[in-house]
């Protein structure tokens, strides 16, 4: 079944407009009438087209349109209707909301990217903090190995110390008794030679008082 719409509003909107294919990429022609066509469910646009032939770069002119068509078409192939162009996407373009969405959708994912970018740059910068704590952290582990490598060679020494100070205090109580020995030596040095000389005095004046008896001397004290 077909159904007239020239005399309709609707059918305004259709006709006396250039057809454009989006997925052909070019201008198919002008629309100079339109009918409907009833099938079950469905229904499609039958459009009368003069065909655009002889086309050149920036110039329109009437030799232009030099045969007529007739091109059936579903509404959900009609991406767009402007003023003066009815823009077809063959069932291969998306529906303008969805080509909005999707403009929508290209500044989110933009905004993302940048967004992990920034993040991308901050994790680096952490990551290059982190390998300079863990050098720090490694020349700090060095430093505290050799303050035990240190702190082992204090206690040894302080061991050695203080059994060189014990073996000083046993020297020194030594000396002491040595110096109390020798003054003792000294002392009893002293009175032997006191003796000594106490006695060779008396061996000597006996001596000499037996030779002065025996040759009848007075005795001679010495």
């Amino acid at each position: 079944m077909k159904v007239n719409f020239m005399e309709g509003n609707q059918a305004n909107q259709l006709v006396n407009k250039f057809v454009i294919s989006l997925p052909e990429g070019r201008i198919i022609g002008y629309a100079t009438d339109i009918n409907v066509e009833v099938s079950g469910d469905e229904y499609y646009f039958i459009l009368k087209i003069k065909a655009l032939e002889n086309v050149s770069r920036g110039e329109f002119h009437s030799g232009m349109f030099s045969s007529e068509k007739k091109i059936k078409i579903k509404p959900s192939e009609i991406v767009n209707v402007g003023p003066d162009v009815i823009i077809l996407g063959g069932g291969r373009v998306p529906p303008l909301r969805e080509i909005e969405r999707l403009g929508q959708v290209v500044e989110e994912y933009n905004a993302l990217v940048k967004e992990l970018e920034e993040k991308e740059k901050h994790i680096k910068r952490l990551k290059e903090e982190k390998e300079k704590l863990e050098r720090e952290l490694e020349e700090l582990k060095r430093k505290i190995r050799r303050l035990e490598v240190l702190e082992d060679d204090f206690d040894h020494l302080k061991e050695q110390l203080i059994k060189q100070e014990g073996q000083l205090e046993m020297a020194r109580e030594y000396i002491k008794l040595l110096e109390g020995v020798r003054h003792d030596i000294d002392s009893i040095k002293a009175n032997v030679e006191t003796l000594l000389s106490g006695y060779l005095e008396d061996i000597v004046r006996k001596i000499v008082n037996e030779e002065l008896n025996a040759r009848g001397l007075k005795k001679t004290t010495i």
